[in-house]
């Protein structure tokens, strides 16, 4: 079996094109992503919660409306209280036919206790919108 190594070299260089575009598209997904929670916790601490839902994926409309999820934030907010430190615990970029998801979580020192949230954006051109939330704490069952 002849092998042409010009046409290994190319292919392997076209392939490690592909990586490298890959991983700038994941790394933009994930900065994008990070700025949205950082958008989140401000609009969350200054309690803009129908701005939060305003400016949310339509899927996140969809899925909840807008009087359920303002009384989710302040919910949250009695409960726990406000953002005072986060730290991102694990995250993953998706990019499907529908676009790319960002998924982040955090662990998270609230003001009253601490807990662990979950975003899911949506990427769109250079923005991240909230598709999915989720908040964890036991301050949230037992207070």
């Amino acid at each position: 079996m002849k092998f042409n190594t010009r046409r290994i070299v190319a292919s392997a260089i076209g392939i490690g094109l592909l990586l490298v575009i890959g991983s700038c598209g994941f790394a933009k997904g994930k900065e994008l992503g990070e700025r949205g929670v950082e958008e989140f916790h401000n609009r969350f601490n200054a309690g803009q919660d129908h701005e939060i839902y305003s400016l949310s994926d339509e899927g996140f409309r969809k899925a909840v409306t807008e009087t359920d999820a303002v009384a989710l934030f302040e919910a949250v907010r009695r409960k726990l209280g406000t953002v005072r430190n986060s730290t991102q615990t694990g995250w993953n970029v998706r990019t499907t036919t529908e676009g790319t998801l960002v998924t982040l979580a955090y662990d998270v020192d609230f003001s009253e206790g601490k807990g662990t949230e979950q975003f899911v954006f949506h990427i769109s051109g250079e923005s991240a919108m909230l598709f999915n939330y989720n908040v964890n704490s036991p301050l949230l069952i037992t207070k």
